[in-house]
Order: C-alpha cells, then structure tokens, then sequence
C-alpha cells in the first residue's frame, strides 16, 4: 500500500508539474508579446519619423532644383534669342547650383534644338515631343497648367530614367496664349530615390504612386502596388505640380534588434523557469525523503510503526468498512543472538527476516517493522481463518528454510505469528493490535515451551 502511495505523489507531482509547465511557457509568452509590443510601438513611432523626414528630404530636394531650374525658364520666357545664344553659360550655371540635374534642354515648338551638357545626350537633339505621346502629354499638362509639371520617372531617349521638370515658355507672358515651347531639366532619379533614403527605408517597404489627372487611376511608379491596401502609414509629398503620395508598410518583427530582444526574453524567461522548477523538484524530493524517513524504517526500509498505525486507521475509519487480517510476526530467540554474535548480527538477521517476508507477501498485503524484532503484515480481503493459518505456516515454513549465516555460524530462524481479523466490526486499533499480540504469545510460550 505504500507502494500505492508513493505512486500518488509522484502522479500528483507530474500532473503539478505539466500545469506548471504550461502556466509558465503561458507566461514567458506573454511577458515576451508585452516587452517585445512595447518596443515595436516605439519602433513604429521612430519608423513613422524617418518616413516623414524621408518624404521632407524628397519633396525639398525636387522643390530645390525645380526653382533653381526656374531661373532659367525665366531667361528663356524674358528674351529667347539671348538664352539660345548664351545656353552654355545659362545652363552650365545651373547644373552647378542644382544638386540632382543632370542635363537640361530646351525645344521651341516641342523640338529639343539645345542640350547641355551634349555629351552623352546626343541622342536627345532633334527629338520631337510629338512622336512620343507619353512624354507630349506631360508636356501639354504644363502648357495647360502654364506652370511646371514634375514629369517621371520617364524612359530617357539618352537612356536611363529621370524626373523631368516641364516648363512652359510663352512668347506674350504674362497673357500666356502664345505657346512658344518648352524647358525641361532632367534631374537624376535613382540618385534622388537613393540620397534621400527612399530605396534603404529600414523596417519596411515604400511605395510612391501619382496621378496625371482626374481622369486617370492613380499609378504606382515605384515599390509594389499592393502596399497601398496595407500600408501603416500613407503620406501625401506636395510637389509643384501635383501631390502623390507615399506608402510604406512595416516590418518591424524582422528587424535584428526586435529578434534580439525576444530571443533574450527567451531565453531568460525560460532560465528562470527551469530554475525555479528544479528548486520544486528538490523540495519535492526532500519531502518525499523526509516523507519516507518518518513512514520508513531505516534498517530495514520497511514501512515503520507510524505508517501500519495511519494505515489501519485509514482503513477501519473508511465509510465502507473493508476486511483485512492483522498478522503479528515475533522473531524467536532474537536477544541471544545479539547477546552472542552482536549487535550487527541481529541487524543483518533482521533484514534478511524482512525480505523474507516481503518475497513471501508479495502483493497479497503488506509488510511493516512495527518495532524491535516485531513485524506486522496487513492481508487485505483476507477473513477466513483456515486460509489465514495456511499462510501463516507458509510463511514460517519459508522463513525457517532459509537459513541465515554470520561469518561461521549457521542460524536457523523460527517465527511467533499471532493473527487478529477484522470484518466491520466495533474494533479500534489497539484491540486488534492486542488481539493478534496475544496469539503470538501463545506461540511463543508454546515455542518455548517445546525447546
């Protein structure tokens, strides 16, 4: 039975430690969305910062070299023939203020007749905007508006893409109803994207989209289009000409310092799980030590006086009464041979004695010290005498077929059994106790008696 008891433990034991297992991964899963939530609001907040300084640097930086570049649409709307004969120093002037023109070129009647600087724009001189409806479009949106249009990012007949600055020139200013042509300076648009912070925009992905007119869908020229239907934050970018707008989308889970942080919860959360669950299983362990100490007897490792006591009051005060026979074993002659072969002798003689006795029980009940050379066994559902007295002789016949050896001497043991029975009746511990203490001393005296 104390097998069975120990077996509770433990299973109340695994069954507090799953609870507590889960309690705790429960835990270190929700300090973890906390902490790690906490520094994703701070980061979302740093991340919307850097777009607005982003999209500040862009829009200044386009509103810069436009104006610059409005200087010289000025000249060229103020006197011609002036800016045709002076275009190299006009426009060399230019691209040395502007940060991002990379060539300027001006077509009367929509035809490009000068390009600065010609080398590497070859390419450009002559072109008719006409025979490109795309680019003759953005044109005429500048003539309409009679002021400038940022036109891009546009396919470049020199090559490569570019933002274009339009500029409307009309012969009869401020009537404007005389068109003359255009100006147009070509600013560089990947450096612009790059410089400004658009293509290395940390935590997430940007996308840039404008809108030529009412009458057109809005139309996504940079990043993927789909972020505008999940984007975290969407900024307007107030060109001269038009507003677009900016879209990005965070991923602050992926940045290294988010990972970092959520690997060390982890990490700590779970040391200190473990840490604290091995303190619980050392204090288990000690009170299941502790526990066997005081329900066990030390020499034998029997269960002790104690343990026989709390077990037959659990079973006398059980609402439903069972049955069970009390034997009462008392080892014959047990003082001469401590006063013989010694102390350690009787010790060892003991435990031999005791695993006899459990051998012989087995799973039929069980085997205590109850004190000395005094053992009790406990028979549960047993009442019927004949079979009580067979297993008493069985017991003595085994015990006594054993012979147990101390150095040179060959010792023979013989038992004293007494038996007490009950079966629901009105009996306390000590009645029973005394019930089977006297049959062994009618045994003993009868032992003694024959010698």
């Amino acid at each position: 039975m104390h097998f069975n008891s120990n077996r509770k433990h433990i299973t109340i034991f695994a069954l507090l430690s799953c609870c507590y297992l889960i309690l705790a991964a429960l835990s270190i899963s929700a300090m973890t969305k906390y902490f790690v939530d906490n520094v994703i609001q701070q980061e979302e907040e740093n991340l919307r910062k850097n777009l607005a300084l982003i999209r500040f640097n862009f829009e200044a930086t386009i509103y810069k070299d436009t104006y610059l570049a409005d200087s010289l649409a000025t000249v060229v709307t103020i006197d011609p023939e002036f800016a045709m004969k002076n275009w190299h120093v006009i426009a060399a002037k230019l691209l040395g203020k502007a940060q991002y023109v990379r060539n300027v070129a001006m077509a009367p009647n929509n035809i490009i007749s000068l390009v600065y600087p010609l080398k590497g724009n070859e390419a450009a001189l002559g072109f008719d905007f006409r025979t490109q409806p795309n680019q003759l479009k953005t044109v005429l949106l500048a003539k309409e508006q009679q002021s400038v249009y940022i036109a891009g990012p546009v396919n470049l007949v020199q090559g490569g893409l570019g933002l274009i600055a339009r500029y409307p020139i009309f012969a009869d200013y401020p009537k404007n109803t005389q068109y003359w042509g255009g100006v147009s300076v070509v600013m560089n648009y990947n450096q612009l994207l790059h410089d400004t912070g658009i293509t290395q925009f940390p935590g997430g992905n940007i996308a840039i989209r404008k809108q030529l007119d009412t009458k057109e869908p809005e139309q996504v020229f940079y990043g993927d289009p789909s972020l505008f239907d999940d984007a975290d934050v969407i900024y307007p970018i107030k060109l001269p000409s038009a507003t677009w707008n900016m879209a990005a989308k965070f991923h602050i889970e992926n940045l290294d310092r988010i990972t970092h942080l959520r690997l060390i919860i982890v990490s700590t959360g779970t040391v200190a799980a473990f840490t604290l669950y091995m303190l619980m299983l050392l204090l288990f362990r000690n009170y299941q030590h502790t526990h066997k100490a005081a329900l066990h007897d030390e020499l034998t490792h029997l269960p002790n006086r104690r343990f026989i006591i709390n077990e037959l009051d659990r079973l006398i005060n059980k609402n439903h009464r069972p049955t069970f026979t009390l034997l009462n074993i008392d080892l014959n002659d047990f003082k001469r041979v401590n006063d013989e072969l010694g102390h350690e002798a009787g010790d060892e003689l003991l435990k031999h004695i005791a695993n006899r006795l459990v051998t012989e029980v087995s799973i039929k009940g069980s085997v205590a010290r109850f004190g000395g050379d005094e053992f009790l066994i406990l028979l549960y559902e047993l009442t019927d005498r004949q079979e009580i007295e067979t297993i008493m002789a069985q017991i003595s016949q085994s015990i006594e077929s054993q012979p147990f050896s101390w150095q040179s001497h060959r010792l023979i043991p013989s038992l004293s059994i007494g038996y007490a029975i009950y079966d629901g009746q009105n009996a306390d511990i000590k009645e029973l106790l005394s019930d089977a203490d006297k049959r062994m001393y009618q045994q003993k005296r009868a032992y003694r008696e024959s010698r």
